[in-house]
């Protein structure tokens, strides 16, 4: 019987083709080229959705070190991910791996509903549960937000300790799938992962955590213009949300047009400016007519 593993993100898929590339068994491995954190789903299984969802990305997030993918690559990505999906036989055994993050979740979601009509095996495995469970040092307090944060080799070890799980039941794939339904009538563009269950929030949502990292940066160091890059990488560190440095990169260049941020340098690639926070007056009279 072929086994399909379906993961999501190319750096998740890489590690788990060397991981089954080690178990010496007969796979299929598709990588779906997507991060559902982000982004309009509305009718995301239709054409309709599909073409809407590649437009925004290209109008809002086609920005920096992503300008090339977005406008060039994603589209051709996301349809070869949904052709591969179909593709799959009808006997074979269906593996999606998820962890605790709104990208992987949502995307657990979406192929149940592309799946709805099959009768395959599907079994789930939710690395960052199952990581904590078998693999997870009890020295460490950190636990992996994302599929890619975990070492082959622990992945590997998770494949062997689930692998005689049961299939899924056709009351949680339903649910699942009602689940996903009910995501796709909100028009927020922003989702994450609280409290074990997807949230739908507005765009804006995070830019008070933003700010405030760029505060925490400054009691640290000192005021004064430090790399794009550098605030990025705090943010990710600190927000216990798996959202993407794109998505906080594009917020950074939001503040800036409003004036929240100033910047020294080129927009262009985070790497290429430097920013800091405005003077306080002007962040205060901003807070005053919001």
């Amino acid at each position: 019987m072929m086994n399909v593993h379906l993961v999501f993100g190319e750096s998740t898929a890489g590690a788990i083709k060397w991981m089954l590339s080690k178990v010496k068994r007969q796979y299929s491995l598709i990588g779906f080229p997507d991060f559902f954190a982000i982004g309009p789903i509305h009718e995301l299984e239709n054409e309709k959705g599909l073409v809407g969802r590649v437009q925004w990305f290209k109008d809002n997030m086609a920005k920096g070190d992503m300008e090339a993918y977005y406008t060039n690559e994603y589209e051709a990505a996301f349809r070869q991910g949904l052709q591969d999906i179909c593709d799959i036989p009808t006997d074979a055994r269906i593996t999606i791996w998820t962890a605790e993050n709104a990208p992987e979740q949502i995307g657990l979601r979406f192929v149940l509903k592309l799946l709805e009509g099959r009768e395959n095996n599907i079994h789930v495995i939710n690395a960052s549960e199952s990581f904590n469970k078998y693999c997870k040092p009890p020295d460490i307090f950190y636990s992996s937000l994302h599929s890619s944060e975990i070492s082959p080799e622990n992945l590997k070890v998770i494949l062997e300790k689930t692998n005689s799980y049961e299939p899924i039941s056709r009351e949680y794939k339903t649910q699942l799938i009602r689940e996903w339904e009910a995501l796709t009538v909100s028009e927020e563009v922003l989702r994450l992962w609280e409290d074990n269950a997807i949230t739908s929030v507005s765009v804006d949502h995070l830019d008070s955590f933003i700010i405030n990292s760029a505060r925490r940066l400054e009691w640290k160091y000192g005021e004064g213009f430090r790399e794009c890059s550098r605030l990025v990488g705090d943010v990710i560190v600190h927000i216990e949300q798996y959202v993407g440095d794109a998505f906080i990169f594009n917020r950074i260049l939001y503040m800036i047009e409003q004036g929240i941020f100033e910047y020294e340098g080129t927009l262009s690639k985070m790497r290429n400016f430097k920013v800091k926070l405005a003077k306080k007056e002007f962040l205060y009279k901003k807070r005053r007519e919001i």
